[in-house]
């Protein structure tokens, strides 16, 4: 059963006699069979030039693109093994690849290769244009079915990957018997979904292109709850989904049932539960669906099974069917006899998919094992590992697995590789990591003691996750991790994996032991706060372990929270700071609720460790202060700019698009470009009445999907340094802006992302960052008896700014001021209150001001305080940040960018009195006990978020946090900076006036705001 013609053949055959056929889509890209079979003959012959012959190995390091096609093709016509690896995979795994499989050459993009400079491998660049003199000809090679096709590698008994060798017959035999039963022809679209490292990868590309379908690659990961736009976008027939994301797709799906023109579904990797194959049947009638299983070591897919309800059990996985021709599936006992059907056995796979052994490791073949059946002798068989058992209609079921091996999302796992990794770890003693099972998800639970710390500190959970992260694929980083004070241990000194706690629901402790009498205060405690969290969220039920961010919970719920547990359980102010720290520490209700009963007896005390704000502002990244080629700030063409889906960096992105003739590169927390330009056309027009769609035609606004939260700002290595080769000009106003959330939850965001602008600004060019920050970092100051600061004035007094978002904010420019004083161009600007359009008055709803405005006419009252309105207009603010940034290069100067003419809190109440609004001024105290009563009687109130700022004392205890904000506290600050850089600019802040006034509260009345 053989094939007589290799895959490669087979392709150039097609793509002759169909040239203009559609052969792959990659976005807007796309290319014929007859130019993708001559693009992989010229790279083939660079191959050749490059010392590449017949059995040589060629690692691809490229992301899913049409290179990869041309790559993986170029390689099978050269006569060598193609081997896959993400260009995300962790460079001491990358290194040993090479070295273990004695790669010859190594296909990348020129922005990769100098990770290979180190290494005894020929790196080629594959995202240029060959030079004229390489030929297009076919390439010549003398391979047949016993040469290697490919190497893959899969998680290692050891505790490294192995390497998996499949010969061109194996794998033309698998393309040929597989597509038997799925039947893909050239009408067909077919989705290639998995991983590139993944096998099955291989047979997705191979199967399409052999039978002349058209392959589409996603550009990225697309999310389930988009994949019926994208399936109907792209007109894909034909899909292949691990069981995890395809049950998520099919639930996305049952709430909005599409008809879709897909004919074949195939499901693999992992087990296929039953209900979701009647789930799938009913919501796409139209197509087959298929359970697909195999391994890595037998080629990719042994067994497939139609399936129909008739075929299905009533609960648990459904069957995977019948071995392909030339496939021969024995289930054995442990004395490796066959076992009847209805019995379970371990399953060994024999035939012509079988591989012969691992690379590197020739004594490493315990799980091939001569076939005691087969007629030919040396036959071998591979012992899977997995337990089922064949039904009585004579179809395969899995039921789970002998050995440790954990299958996740399609991947298979060793538990040892994981456990070598972690224990890796200097504060790691012993480990074990099994099997999670969430639901009908399999999940990956790492278990470790810590050795004891210099300061009794063990390792958190971020750091362990970032540990492996940096590696460990991202599928084999454990979704839960638990401390334990021992570890069990069995009679023969291993680890007793059996006697291991379960993970609670967050996946950071062990679940409590089950509590058939808790005492009857705590349980009724744990209703109450259960009632309230139905409320607050809008869910029906909640149980002990589910988590408050995982029901729908944020930040605005948070607050809304904790106003009704004030109201409802009499809950204590001094007690709401650590009832907020608690709930993001631990937001189970088991642990919530637990807490909060220690809060209503004014038990709970705040005692989160002390940050040292002098450590946490140590820069820790090299600049060079001469650049060999600095950035071109005067006349831009690259700009990066953060926070463009925000009120003011919408402005700012507008300012820059006409002060400028730069392209704009917008970091936006967005899955894909799409996203990322949808949020950000909805910011803008949302305030303008000109969406800037003129600039978006143009190319000069780029969407760099992202997250300031994430190492490298979510992006890729090479995307990250594509962007710091060429960025001019860096705008940072981005950040994450909370007011009752503390310094570790704004830390990612708004510190590192900080930091990881630096990184970018001074790896080659030394761009210039101008960075927005706030007033409120000289806040401390004004608490320390401080009365007067000027923008030289060194930062100070952290440890009294009392607000989670001002101390990371204080942080960030200490960061960029190290920097500076390094030769880093750094300019700050901090702004006191950013307010509405000073044209059309269109304002961000959801600060503070207009939550104080509206709180002022609904209750009508206004305090009695010297509580400054210090307004400067958004597209004033913008204008001034523009200039400054086009006129000079800055050398880490603040700029105190507020209003010189700003105002009292009585003005306004005066000018709301003068729009009809009833209003009288109260003291200063009955003011804040009404905003604490309204956020009890409405959560909902735009002010509600606000209300501990005006609750909570500040660190020293002696006022509240927003009393340091009055001016008989704040301390005077000089406009020296500001002054000077706008003089002659033609840019004036107009003052907190009547006219200006007038203008916001019109504004806000008219969006009904008001």
């Amino acid at each position: 059963m053989r094939a007589t013609t290799l895959v490669h053949e087979r392709f150039a055959a097609r793509a002759t006699a169909h040239p203009d056929a559609l052969a792959v889509v990659h976005g807007d890209q796309q290319i014929g069979y007859g130019d993708l079979d001559r693009r992989a003959d010229r790279l083939a012959h660079v191959l050749r030039q490059q010392g590449v012959r017949r059995g040589s190995v060629v690692m691809v390091h490229l992301e899913r693109s049409i290179d990869l096609i041309v790559s993986l093709l170029a390689t099978l016509k050269v006569g060598a093994m193609y081997l896959p690896v993400e260009p995300d995979a962790p460079g001491h795994r990358v290194a040993r690849y090479v070295e273990e499989s004695g790669c010859a050459a190594v296909l990348t993009r020129h922005d990769t290769m100098e990770l290979f400079a180190a290494l005894p491998v020929t790196a080629v660049a594959v995202d240029g244009e060959p030079a004229d003199e390489v030929p297009a000809a076919p390439v010549r090679t003398a391979v047949d079915g016993t040469d290697g096709a490919y190497v893959i590698y899969t998680s290692g008994s050891t505790g490294a990957p192995k390497g998996v060798r499949i010969d061109h017959a194996s794998l033309a035999y698998l393309c040929d018997e597989i597509n038997a039963r799925y039947g893909i022809g050239p009408a067909d679209r077919v989705l290639q979904f998995a991983a590139i490292s993944f096998d099955t990868s291989i047979e997705q590309i191979l199967v399409a292109l052999l039978n002349g379908a058209a392959l589409v690659l996603p550009d990225h990961l697309w999310a389930p709850s988009d994949l019926a736009d994208r399936l109907t976008a792209y007109g894909i027939t034909v899909m292949d989904l691990t069981p995890s994301y395809w049950r998520a797709f099919l639930s996305d799906l049952s709430r909005a049932p599409t008809d879709l023109a897909v004919r074949l579904t195939i499901v693999g990797g992992s087990a296929v539960h039953a209900e979701d194959c009647r789930t799938a049947l009913r919501l796409m009638p139209r197509s087959r669906l298929v359970n697909a299983y195999g391994l890595t070591e037998t080629t990719i897919t042994s067994c497939t099974m139609e399936i129909t309800p008739q075929t299905l059990p009533a609960q648990g996985p459904a069957p995977v069917g019948r071995p392909l021709p030339g496939t021969v599936i024995h289930v054995l006992d442990d004395d490796l006899q066959p076992v009847p059907p209805g019995r379970q056995g371990e399953i060994h796979i024999s035939g012509l998919g079988v591989a012969h052994g691992y690379l590197g490791d020739a004594a490493d073949r315990s799980g091939f094992l001569p076939d005691p059946c087969a007629e030919q002798p040396g036959t071998l068989m591979y012992r899977t590992g997995d337990v089922g058992g064949w039904t009585a209609a004579g179809d395969l079921e899995i039921t789970g697995r002998a050995d440790r091996q954990i299958k996740v999302r399609g991947f298979r796992v060793e538990p040892a590789e994981i456990e070598a990794a972690l224990s890796a770890h200097e504060l790691v003693v012993d480990t074990a990591v099994v099997p999670w099972i969430q639901g009908t998800e399999t999940k990956i639970a790492a278990y470790y003691t810590a050795a004891p710390a210099p300061d009794n500190v063990p390792p958190t959970v971020t750091e362990l996750r970032a540990f492996l992260a940096g590696r460990l694929p991202a599928y084999m980083v454990p979704s839960a991790f638990v401390q334990l004070p021992d570890m069990p241990m069995t009679s023969n000194g291993k680890a007793d994996l059996k006697a291991l706690p379960a993970p609670d629901s967050s996946g950071t402790h062990a679940a409590p032991a089950p509590d058939d009498a808790p005492e009857k205060s705590g349980r009724l405690v744990e209703r109450a706060v259960a009632g309230i969290w139905r409320q607050v969220l809008d869910v029906e039920r909640v149980e002990p372990h589910d988590n408050f961010f995982s029901l729908g919970g944020d930040s605005l719920k948070a607050a809304q929270l904790l106003a009704k547990l004030r109201e409802s359980l009499g809950i204590l102010i001094t007690q709401i700071r650590p009832l907020i720290r608690l709930l993001l520490d631990d937001a189970t209700l088991r642990s919530f609720a637990a807490a909060v009963e220690s809060a209503r007896a004014g038990m709970l005390a705040d005692d989160a460790k002390a940050v040292d704000f002098t450590a946490e502002a140590e820069l820790g990244i090299p600049i060079r202060r001469t650049p060999s080629e600095p950035a071109s700030w005067e006349k831009p063409a690259h700009i990066l700019l953060t926070g463009a889906t925000g009120f003011f960096g919408g402005y700012l992105l507008r300012e820059l698009l006409t002060s400028t003739d730069a392209t704009v590169h917008c970091l936006v927390r967005a899955e894909d470009h799409g996203r990322a330009m949808a949020r950000l056309q909805k910011n803008t027009s949302h305030y303008f009445q000109d969406d800037l769609e003129r600039y978006r035609e143009e190319g000069r606004i780029r969407t760099v999907p992202g997250d300031l939260a994430e190492p490298r700002l979510g992006l890729t290595e090479d995307k990250f340094d594509r962007l710091a080769r060429i960025v001019d000009v860096i705008h940072h106003p981005g950040g994450l802006v909370n007011f009752i959330y503390p310094y570790t939850h704004m830390r990612a965001a708004n510190v590192e992302g900080t930091r990881e602008i630096i990184r970018m600004a001074a790896r080659y060019r030394n761009a210039p960052v101008h960075y927005t920050s706030t007033m409120a970092v000289v806040s401390g100051f004004g608490t320390a008896g401080v009365r007067q600061v000027s923008e030289s004035t060194p930062p100070a007094h952290a440890d009294r700014l009392s607000v989670g978002y001002v101390e990371s904010k204080w942080v960030a420019e200490a960061l960029l001021l190290s920097a500076a004083r390094q030769g880093l161009p750094v300019a700050i600007y901090r702004a006191a209150d950013i307010s509405g359009d000073q044209q059309t008055g269109a304002w961000n709803t959801s600060t503070e001001m207009c939550a104080m405005k509206k709180f002022i006419v609904d209750t009508g009252m206004s305090p009695v305080a010297e509580l400054p309105l210090d307004y400067t207009p958004v597209d004033c603010f913008a204008a001034a940040v523009a200039h400054i940034a086009g006129s000079r290069l800055p050398q880490g100067e603040v700029y105190h960018l507020t209003n010189p003419g700003k105002a009292n809190v009585s003005v306004l109440a005066e000018r709301l009195r003068a729009h009809g609004h009833e209003v009288r001024e109260v003291p200063w105290a009955e003011w804040v006990e009404r905003i604490a009563e309204i956020a009890v009687e409405e959560p909902g109130h735009p002010m509600t978020p606000f209300a501990p700022l005006f609750i909570d004392r500040c660190s020293t205890g002696e006022m509240s946090v927003a009393e340091m904000y009055l001016e008989t506290t704040f301390p005077v600050f000089s406009r020296h900076n500001v002054a000077q850089a706008l003089d002659g600019s033609g840019i004036a802040i107009p003052p907190v006036d009547t006219e200006m006034l007038d203008r916001y509260i019109r504004y806000l009345t008219s969006i009904d705001f008001l």
